[in-house]
C-alpha cells in the first residue's frame, strides 16, 4: 500500500490536515437535533400572577360599569329632582311631537320651558319622541 503525506497547514489555522487523495465530503450544515422531550407546562411567576389578577378585576370593573350604565338607560323612573315634583307618566301616540306633549302637559306655561323639563326629567337626548314612548311629565 502506498501511504500519502499528509499536507502542511499553518499552525494554528484550526483546521485539520487530510490526507492527500482523500475526497472530502461537502459539508452541509446540520440541524442540531431537538430533543423529544414535551415542553414543561407554563408558570407564572410572582409578578405574573399579580398582573393576570389586575387584568382579571380591571376586566371585572368594567364590565360592571357597562351593566350598570345599561341599566340605568333603560330606567322608567323619575330622577331624584323629579321625585318631589308634582309628575305623570303618559306616552306618547303616534304623530306626537314633543312640543304637543309639552303643551297638553302644562297648558299654562312656556312650552319651550315644559319641553325642557321633559327632556331633562326624562334624560332625552333630543327632542325627538317616538310614538310608544314613556315620559315622565310635570301636571299642570
Amino acid at each position: 500500500m502506498n501511504a500519502m503525506p499528509a499536507v502542511a497547514l499553518p499552525s494554528g489555522s484550526g483546521v485539520r490536515p487530510r490526507p492527500l487523495g482523500v475526497p472530502s465530503t461537502p459539508s452541509t450544515p446540520s440541524t442540531p437535533s431537538t430533543p423529544s422531550t414535551p415542553s414543561a407546562p407554563l408558570r407564572l411567576t410572582r409578578r405574573g400572577r399579580m398582573v393576570a389578577s389586575a387584568v382579571a378585576a380591571l376586566l371585572v370593573t368594567v364590565i360592571f360599569l357597562l351593566a350598570a350604565a345599561a341599566a340605568q338607560a333603560t330606567s322608567h323612573a323619575p330622577s331624584p329632582q323629579a321625585a318631589g315634583q308634582n309628575l305623570v307618566q303618559m306616552v306618547v301616540r303616534p304623530g306626537q311631537s314633543l312640543w304637543s306633549v309639552a303643551e297638553n302637559a302644562d297648558p299654562d306655561q312656556d312650552t319651550r320651558a315644559v319641553i325642557q323639563q321633559i327632556i331633562d326629567l326624562n334624560a332625552l337626548n333630543s327632542d325627538v319622541v317616538v310614538a310608544g314612548q314613556q315620559l315622565w311629565v310635570p301636571r299642570g
